[in-house]
C-alpha cells in the first residue's frame, strides 16, 4: 500500500476514517431497528406499521439507504485524499458529518477531541468496524428444483472463445483466495474466498435450507430462438448510452419469471473484462442490486480490483432466497 507523503494528509485520512466508522455504527443501529419491526410476524399488517424511537419501518429503510450512500461517498473521498487537496475532501465531507451529528446526537466535542492538545504527545486509536458495506437485493426466482436454463444468443461471426468465457463465468467451480488488505477488509495476512463462476459460488450455500430454492445448476445452450430462463445476447455494437452490460428482468409479484442480459461491444473487451461483466449482470439476473463497496463485483461501476463473486454477494443471495428483500450487510 502506498504511504501518504505528508503528515497533513495522514491526519485527514484518519479523520475521514473516524467519521466513516461513526456512519457505519449508525447504519448498524438502523439495521437492528428494521429487524425489530420485521420480526413482528405474529401481528396484523396494520400493526406492522409500528415505530421504533418515533420512526416507521419505511422511514428507517430510507435512513438506511442514505447512510449506505454516505458510506460509499466517504470511502471514495478516502481513496482520493492522497491525490487531491485536503480542502476538497473536508468540504465534501462536511454535509455528511453534520447530518450524522444532528440525527444521532453525537457529542460534537468527541469529533473535535482528535485535534485538541493533550500533554506533550498526541496519539490516536481507531477501531474500524468492517461491517457496513451492503449489497442490495430485489426479487428472487421461485424454482422447482435448483436448475435454470441459460441461452446465449450468439451473432454470426462472433469468436467462439468469447462464448466459452461467458459460459465459464456462469458455470465455473473455481475459487481464489485474496488477501483482505487489497480490499481494505482486514489486515495483511488474512484472506477471503472469491469465486470465478456463479455455479461454484452458490454451491457454497446449497446445503442451507432457504425459503426458496437457490439455483446451483445452470444448463447453458446456444441458439437463436430465445428459449430459456435467462437469455444472454452478445453484441459487437456499442450502446448509445455508453453501457457495456444491461439486464432486464420480468417479474410477477415478487417472483422473477425471465431475465434478459445484453453485453455490448464484445469484440473490444478482454476476456477478463468480459467475464467480469457477465458475472455482474448475471448477479442482477439472479436478483441482486448494487453494492456500496466500490471494489465489489456488484458495485455500480466495476473497477476490476477484485472482479470475482464475493462472500457478501453469496450472503445477499442467501438472504434474498430466504425472503429477505432490501439489503445485506457484509461481514467484511
Amino acid at each position: 500500500m502506498k504511504l501518504v507523503k505528508t503528515s497533513k494528509n495522514n491526519e485527514s485520512v484518519d479523520q475521514l476514517k473516524i467519521h466513516l466508522d461513526l456512519i457505519k455504527q449508525e447504519l448498524d443501529k438502523v439495521n437492528n431497528k428494521i429487524k425489530t419491526l420485521e420480526e413482528k410476524v405474529e401481528i396484523s399488517e396494520w400493526q406492522k406499521i409500528d415505530f421504533v424511537e418515533g420512526k416507521s419501518i419505511n422511514e428507517l429503510k430510507e435512513q438506511e439507504r442514505k447512510l449506505s450512500q454516505d458510506i460509499y461517498s466517504v470511502q471514495k473521498v478516502i481513496k482520493k485524499t492522497k491525490s487531491k487537496p485536503i480542502l476538497i475532501a473536508e468540504l465534501f465531507l462536511l454535509p455528511v458529518v453534520f447530518t450524522l451529528v444532528m440525527s444521532t446526537g453525537v457529542d460534537i466535542n468527541f469529533l473535535e477531541s482528535s485535534s485538541q492538545e493533550s500533554g506533550s504527545f498526541k496519539t490516536r486509536l481507531l477501531i474500524e468496524n468492517l461491517r457496513g458495506d451492503t449489497v442490495d437485493t430485489w426479487k428472487s426466482w421461485r424454482l422447482i428444483g435448483t436448475s435454470m436454463n441459460v441461452n446465449i444468443v450468439n451473432p454470426r461471426g462472433m469468436d467462439e472463445s468469447k462464448i466459452d468465457v461467458i459460459i465459464d463465468a456462469i458455470t465455473s467451480d473455481e475459487s481464489i483466495n485474496i488477501d483482505d488488505s487489497i480490499s481494505h477488509k482486514g489486515p495483511k495476512g488474512t484472506s477471503s474466498s472469491y469465486y470465478n463462476g456463479w455455479s461454484g459460488a452458490l454451491k457454497q450455500v446449497s446445503d442451507i435450507e432457504t425459503k426458496f430454492n437457490i439455483p446451483t445448476n445452470f444448463n447453458v445452450n446456444k441458439s437463436y430462438d430465445g428459449e430459456g430462463d435467462i437469455i444472454i445476447t452478445v453484441s459487437n455494437l456499442k450502446d448509445s448510452d455508453g453501457f457495456t452490460g444491461y439486464t432486464k428482468s420480468i417479474v410477477d409479484g415478487n417472483e422473477i419469471v425471465k431475465s434478459f442480459i445484453t453485453i455490448y461491444d464484445v469484440s473490444n473487451l478482454t476476456d477478463e473484462e468480459l467475464s467480469t461483466i457477465v458475472r455482474h449482470e448475471f448477479g442482477h439476473a439472479l436478483g441482486l442490486g448494487h453494492s456500496t463497496a466500490p471494489e465489489d463485483l456488484m458495485a455500480p461501476t466495476i473497477d476490476m480490483t477484485i472482479p470475482y463473486i464475493s462472500q457478501c454477494n453469496i450472503a445477499a443471495i442467501e438472504d434474498l432466497y430466504n425472503g429477505i428483500q432490501g439489503s445485506t450487510v457484509c461481514e467484511k
